[in-house]
């Protein structure tokens, strides 16, 4: 089937990373925003990798309900494919737990269930926010509204990171689990099948 698209309110993610949201940050973005200059593509962590913060979206722009940010590190990045807004990125190193990629060909294993999809532009061994849970923090980061690409076959029910036929990582349905069933290790859940 040819790969397709689901819109951003229409799925939520699993945090599967075991990132807990830091109390002291969580319901407190940063000054200049996730995407920010100083803390954001950036080649020295400005926060603690792992660093989670808990934002609430109040609704008045995509789905009420919380969303969790992590601050990560890119590994090598797809060749083809530079890492953008709403880019599904999944583990790069077995031995560096924080670091991600959006490279189906050069990454842990897929499909996964551990995703985090990128705010922003981000380079080769930068630093960067991350969302990895709850709903789609769109109301914080407007890059993240609209279509995010999946392989063509999600229907409503569990999702998990896959590889796509355009050399992409996206989301994709869970294998061997029936729709709507609760599993543990599911990346997230897709409200409505992809486009």
């Amino acid at each position: 089937m040819a790969d397709s698209t689901l819109d951003s309110e229409l799925f939520f993610l699993k945090n599967n990373w075991g990132f807990q949201p830091d109390p002291n940050l969580s319901n407190r973005r940063p000054k200049d925003g996730f995407t920010g200059a100083d803390h954001h593509n950036v080649t020295t962590a400005f926060y603690k990798p792992g660093t989670c913060i808990q934002m609430m979206c109040d609704g008045s722009v995509g789905k009420a309900g919380p969303s969790l940010l992590a601050y990560l590190q890119v590994g090598t990045q797809n060749a083809a494919v530079a890492i953008a807004a709403k880019s599904v990125c999944v583990p790069d190193s077995a031995t560096v737990w924080y670091q991600v990629t959006n490279d189906p060909d050069s990454n842990i294993a897929l499909p996964t269930d551990r995703l985090a999809i990128a705010l922003g532009a981000i380079a080769d061994a930068a630093y960067g926010w991350f969302w990895v849970g709850g709903v789609c923090p769109e109301q914080f980061v407007t890059a993240l509204a609209g279509n995010y690409k999946t392989d063509g076959n999600v229907a409503a029910g569990i999702i998990t990171g896959h590889d796509l036929s355009v050399d992409e990582i996206g989301l994709g349905p869970a294998l061997g689990v029936a729709t709507g069933a609760a599993k543990e290790g599911d990346a997230g859940f897709a409200l409505a099948a992809d486009a």
